[in-house]
Parts: C-alpha cells; structure tokens; sequence
C-alpha cells in the first residue's frame, strides 16, 4: 500500500482507541495558568479507576519517595502537574489496547521492551545531561520510552497479516523490523506511532520522538536530543533482549547519536545493568498489562 491509502485507511478507523477524556481534561487545565494542584487533583479524582492508578505508580519504587502519598492532591504538589500529567497518560496507554497476545507477538515482552526504553534513556541521560542543553525529568523520558514503539500495536490489531509477513522476513532475512514492515505494508511502525501520537494530541515534541526514534538525525532540531536519547535506550534493551518488540535482529543504530551524547561503547553494559536493575522497581506497571 503506498503511503497515502495507508493514511486514508487509518484514518477511517472508527474503533480506533482513544486516551480517556480524563487525560484531555488534566492536560488542558496544565494549559490554564491559574491550574493548581486542587483543582488538577479533583479532574483526576472524578475517574476513580484513573486516581487508584496514578497513586498506585507514585507510590511505587519507580517513583515513591521515603513517605507515601495518600491523595492526588499532595502527589500533584509534590512532584508537579506535568509530572502527573505524564504518569496518568502512562497507565492509560497501557489499558488503552488491551491484552489479547498473538502467537508471533508477546504483547507482555512488548510492555517490558518500552518500559525499559523509558528506564534506559532515563539512565542515560542522567550519564550525559552536561552535553544535553535542555533539562528532562523523569516521567518524561520514561514516557518516551512507554510510547515509542506505539505503532506495533496499530500494525497488530489494523494491519495484522501484513505485520505478521514483516515479523516473519525480519526473522527469515535477519532484516530490522523497520525494514521488514516497509516492504510488507508500506509505513514502519514510528511513522505509524508517529501519527497516532499526533491523533492523541500527545505534546508534539513526544510525538516527535515516536516518530524518529530510528533516525534520530533526521528529527527537528529541538527534539533531536530527546530523540537520540530514545534511539540508544531502543538499541540496547533490542541488543540485550530487555522485553520484546517483535524484533529478530537489532535495529540500525546511528553512532552519531551515541557520540554527540557523549557516550563510549563501554557504557553499554553499565546501563544494560542498570536497567536490568532499576526495571525490577517497575512491577506495578506490568501489572496493568
């Protein structure tokens, strides 16, 4: 399919999932600058379902302080409105697709891989902020990695033969997934998670990333940063198997994006066991797949 009928064809989707209206509601209310965290708390407090994940996520070792927090009040002032945002957009996204496996593709395997993209670019940025101008936190970087491989699941549930024959040659030729989901259906999946995340309204500069998260050279200066980040973390946990994506072989990898980071090739195991380590404290988000 050429790129246009492939975008048409989305475009016509008419169960495509949508992030819950909570979510909209907490990110245009951040926009208002009289928003605090009363009023931020009490959008989200409306959605019990959305208020008992949130607190369960800021409460665990991934985030949690010494003390806990009992109220999405005292969680929005304590870690800030942007924060929150990030981590109930987080727990949407995982319920927002639901759970049904495939055979070729291990829906769980594909949870951890993002998960410890997320955990990955956090450790790597923490390992090379002096070269980065821009300040990221977090909940941000952690929902880089969450969201960057989005478009697999458009493929699965859309375009599911054509994604299974990509998975396939992928393995057969020993192809990069990317590569494979070209030939096969005409669109890889960051362009595809690219314009999903544009659908969701997600921050343009995230939907970005999912969008270049394989080449980040090409990425608008005022992500490529973030972007790159995204790509190396992507690279290892594919190279080091952290969770499963679908892929046989190891993505392409820009060494540009590991040297302009200001990254050495023995890092590498560092941060695989880093992330090995820190993704141990990410339990309770594999518990919504």
């Amino acid at each position: 399919m050429e790129q246009q009928a492939i975008v048409r064809k989305l475009e016509s989707i008419l169960d495509l999932p949508t992030l819950p209206l909570v979510v909209d509601k907490v990110r245009e209310a951040i926009r208002d600058v009289n928003a605090d965290a009363q009023r931020i708390a009490k959008i989200i407090e409306d959605d019990p379902a959305m208020m008992a994940r949130v607190l369960k996520v800021v409460n665990s070792p991934l985030y949690g302080g010494r003390e806990p927090i009992n109220s999405l009040q005292t969680a929005v002032a304590r870690m800030g409105m942007n924060a929150v945002n990030n981590i109930a957009m987080s727990t949407s996204v995982f319920s927002t697709f639901g759970k049904e496996d495939d055979k070729l593709f291990d829906r769980k395997g594909y949870w951890r891989h993002c998960i410890c993209a997320g955990i990955g670019a956090a450790i790597i940025y923490e390992r090379c902020k002096a070269n980065i101008k821009k300040r990221y936190t977090a909940d941000v970087l952690h929902l880089c990695g969450l969201l960057h491989d989005i478009g697999k699941l458009v493929l699965v549930r859309y375009f599911h033969d054509d994604f299974l024959k990509a998975i396939r040659l992928a393995d057969d030729e020993g192809l990069a997934l990317v590569a494979a989901e070209k030939q096969t259906v005409g669109m890889d999946h960051a362009e595809i998670g690219g314009w999903l995340a544009a659908r969701w309204k997600i921050p343009a500069d995230l939907a970005q990333v999912v969008r270049y998260h394989h080449d980040p050279a090409a990425a608008p200066e005022e992500v490529r940063d973030l972007a790159m980040l995204c790509h190396c973390s992507n690279y290892i946990c594919n190279l080091e198997n952290l969770g499963s994506g679908g892929d046989a072989a190891a993505p392409s990898f820009q060494e540009s994006a590991w040297t302009k980071l200001g990254l050495a090739l023995s890092d590498i195991s560092v941060i695989v066991d880093r992330i090995t380590e820190e993704s141990k404290k990410s339990e309770v988000l594999m518990a919504f797949v």
